[in-house]
């Protein structure tokens, strides 16, 4: 029936001539950055707000193929090869290696685990547009070493071994119209405004399957731009690894039973202040065996985002379910004459009994990401451009009245709030405070970036011996031929390791990126 439904669609999609060329730029990845940087400039569309990610690049929105013909107007890669009713793009050949020489460190990775010693992943596809129906296959295979390292009873891993696995990575199959898209997919995805940190979705973990429908790019109404996401999809355990939400340690008892995520994400651009981009995101996870109870409505069951409430209607019963909800608020200003950028994320990893519990304690289970980024223009078309992130996870003050729990932990879900027993969000790990601040000096293709952060490991369960970790790192990127090449080095020193006094180590971490472009 499905094999029949997809011929169908494709068989109407090639009697048309509309072909969208939409691919995806991939959240975190060099077009991406260069797209919101030349924003800041004022050369890429002011509404599109980069709270909804991936994006699709098409009509008057660069692609990424634009955005290389921006830096460099004799480029002329991702060339589609067009035939009577469709286009087929090459993508990208992206390897991408990582080491660290003591212990587990650095996030935002997709489908690359937490481990010591090296690990690759190679990503390569295709992507072929037919009228309203766009199809990208670019699967993911992953290979780590993890060797065993350093642990105690608080942190470490008991399950090491070579670790190989093909994932569908940066994959979909999507049906457009004008500025709507619906399809499926198993891409990372990014909501909210962070650069470095995403409270509830970032590309920390592997993508997983899920449906879709969302804005292909801002929608204008007479009150100003709109994007969003709706989204519903399995998220599962890989009983292989260990979990970054319990500090790296295995599961007594092995659980392999799937959850069903439903998420939203809306970013709104008020027209009377441009620049400005407002928002939320919400997600509900549940256990899909409670989900196929007979109990649940089929608007529940598959929208549960929707559905349900944001106040807990029945304390004990709530809190009894084996469900769990996070959700954050968003903003976001771009000031273009300025060449800055200001945002934040506030969210709540559990909601509240009423909306008087809201406004008694708007701190409780509250985490929230800011940060800053300025593009000072220099001589010769190259630019520096400053910028400073910070990340709220650890608990408030408010745990010695209420205990919260940190971010990404609940009784309800043994897992967390993850997928292959990575993060879905914020990846820096289990109730860490992050400090950053990056320079980065741009001219054309080539770069060179400067890394400062601090990092601190769930300082309100560890008062006493605080894990600290300072890193001081260099991130060049450059073009050489056809391929786009980002490295970063980064000496880590973690003080108190694993919550021990007097235990320092010394962390070497580094990542190789090489995208062969067609």
């Amino acid at each position: 029936m499905i094999v029949r439904f997809l011929r169908r669609i494709l068989f109407f999609s090639v009697l048309l001539c509309n072909h969208s060329y939409a691919q995806t730029i991939l959240p975190g990845s060099f077009a991406d950055e260069t797209a919101r940087s030349l924003q800041l400039m004022g050369k890429v569309d002011s509404t599109l707000s980069f709270n909804v990610r991936p994006f699709q690049a098409s009509g008057r929105l660069l692609s990424e193929r634009g955005l290389y013909k921006t830096i460099d107007s004799s480029s002329d890669y991702l060339q589609p090869h067009r035939f009577k009713k469709a286009a087929l793009t090459i993508l990208p050949l992206t390897i991408v290696q990582q080491f660290n020489s003591h212990h587990p460190f650095g996030w935002n990775d997709g489908a690359m685990i937490a481990a010591k010693s090296y690990q690759a992943m190679v990503r390569a596809g295709i992507h072929i547009s037919a009228g309203p129906l766009d199809v990208q296959l670019q699967p993911e295979f992953v290979y780590a070493a993890n060797p065993g390292f350093e642990h105690n009873s608080q942190y470490g891993n008991i399950l090491t071994g070579a670790y190989k696995k093909i994932f569908p990575g940066q994959s979909s199959i999507s049906i457009s119209a004008g500025a709507f898209s619906a399809g499926v997919s198993t891409e990372n995805l990014w909501w909210g405004p962070g650069m470095r940190s995403a409270l509830l979705m970032s590309n920390n973990a592997p993508g997983f399957n899920h449906f879709f429908f969302k804005s292909r790019r801002p929608v204008k109404t007479g009150i100003g731009s709109f994007e969003w996401q709706l989204l519903g999809g399995e998220i599962t355990l890989d009983p292989k690894l260990t979990f970054e939400n319990t500090n790296l340690m295995a599961r007594p008892v092995p659980f392999n039973d799937a959850r069903y995520l439903s998420g939203i994400v809306l970013s709104y651009q008020p027209k009377w202040v441009p620049g400005l981009f407002v928002g939320f995101t919400r997600a509900v996870q549940t256990y899909t065996d409670d989900n196929e109870s007979p109990s649940v409505g089929i608007f529940e069951k598959y929208f549960p985002v929707l559905a349900l409430a944001v106040e807990k209607k029945n304390v004990r019963n709530e809190d009894n379910m084996r469900r769990d909800q996070l959700a954050s608020f968003f903003m976001r200003w771009v000031l273009p004459k300025a060449k800055t950028e200001f945002y934040i994320e506030y969210g709540y990893n559990d909601y509240g009994v009423n909306m008087r519990d809201y406004l008694l304690g708007p701190t409780h289970s509250a985490a929230y990401i800011a940060g800053i980024r300025k593009i000072i223009p220099m001589q010769q078309n190259r630019r520096l451009e400053l910028g400073f992130e910070l990340t709220q996870m650890s608990q408030t003050p408010d745990f010695m009245v209420r205990d919260a729990g940190n971010w990404y932990t609940h009784g309800q879900i043994w897992e967390g709030y993850t997928h292959q027993n990575q993060i879905l969000g914020a990846g820096a790990g289990l109730g860490t405070n992050v400090q950053s601040i990056t320079v980065n000096w741009v001219d054309g293709w080539k770069q060179l970036g400067f890394l400062i952060e601090r990092l601190e490991r769930d300082p309100q369960e560890h008062a006493v011996n605080k894990w600290i970790d300072f890193g001081i790192g260099v991130l060049p990127k450059w073009k050489y031929k056809n391929m786009i090449i980002s490295a970063k080095a980064e000496l880590v020193n973690s003080r108190r390791y694993m919550w021990e006094a007097s235990l320092n180590r010394l962390n070497f971490h580094s990542r190789l990126s090489i995208s062969y472009l067609f």
